[in-house]
């Protein structure tokens, strides 16, 4: 008989807090062998496509995040962080937080692309239900079209949340142009987070509601 998702989610926590301070040192000491080893298989016990990641989110504290990489793991990830234990000096989240970053600067093995410069198109549907995103991207940019999907999502996850791209984005397409300044209805990268906020407020204040953060 299969075991169910929650006796499996049940298990990972019972080991995370068996070995919190094991995790929070190989975190500091930046051993990321050591994590991906122990964290890995555990996570894709209870589903193969959940990812994770350690940041400092809420500094001083650490933050665990469970990735559900696709819209149909969404209530597996808020599940999972409901039943989290409650541990002094960790934060639970069910999706890789917006970042706080200075540059649009990505790095995916020998491929640096920075996005300061893009700009993006908005189109809603059904009353701000949802929205597609449509990136605009200068030619001679080196931009790799063989990893647009990588690339933009990564680029959105980090200006909105995964949890808001799985959530209430659609579909991201990128189109490469001579001048992205010059294409009507076009908005700065920088801005796509205000804008998402004034377009899916009421949604995005639900889903906030929604996620719990759990701390001692």
């Amino acid at each position: 008989m299969p075991i169910s998702e929650e006796s499996l989610v049940a298990e990972f926590w019972a080991w995370f807090e068996d070995h919190a301070e094991d995790i929070r040192a190989a975190y500091s000491r930046g051993d990321n062998s050591w994590l991906d080893n122990q964290i890995s298989p555990r996570l894709e016990r209870i589903q193969e496509r959940l990812h994770w990641e350690i940041g400092p989110y809420h500094h001083p504290d650490d933050t665990f995040v469970i990735s559900p990489t696709i819209r149909e793991n969404l209530p597996l990830t808020r599940m999972a962080v409901a039943r989290a234990p409650r541990l002094i000096g960790w934060w639970f989240v069910p999706a890789k937080p917006q970042k706080v970053l200075k540059s649009l600067l990505f790095e995916v093995d020998d491929l640096r692309i920075c996005a300061d410069e893009w700009r993006y198109r908005l189109t809603a549907y059904n009353s701000g239900e949802f929205v597609d995103i449509e990136m605009l991207i200068n030619a001679g940019s080196g931009f790799p079209s063989r990893l647009d999907t990588l690339f933009t999502e990564l680029v959105v996850d980090s200006l909105i949340g995964e949890e808001c791209r799985l959530d209430r984005v659609g579909y991201i397409t990128s189109t490469i142009v001579t001048d992205n300044t010059l294409e009507e209805r076009s908005t700065p990268i920088r801005h796509l987070n205000d804008h998402l906020a004034k377009v899916l407020a009421p949604k995005i204040e639900e889903a906030e509601q929604a996620a719990s953060h759990n701390r001692a």
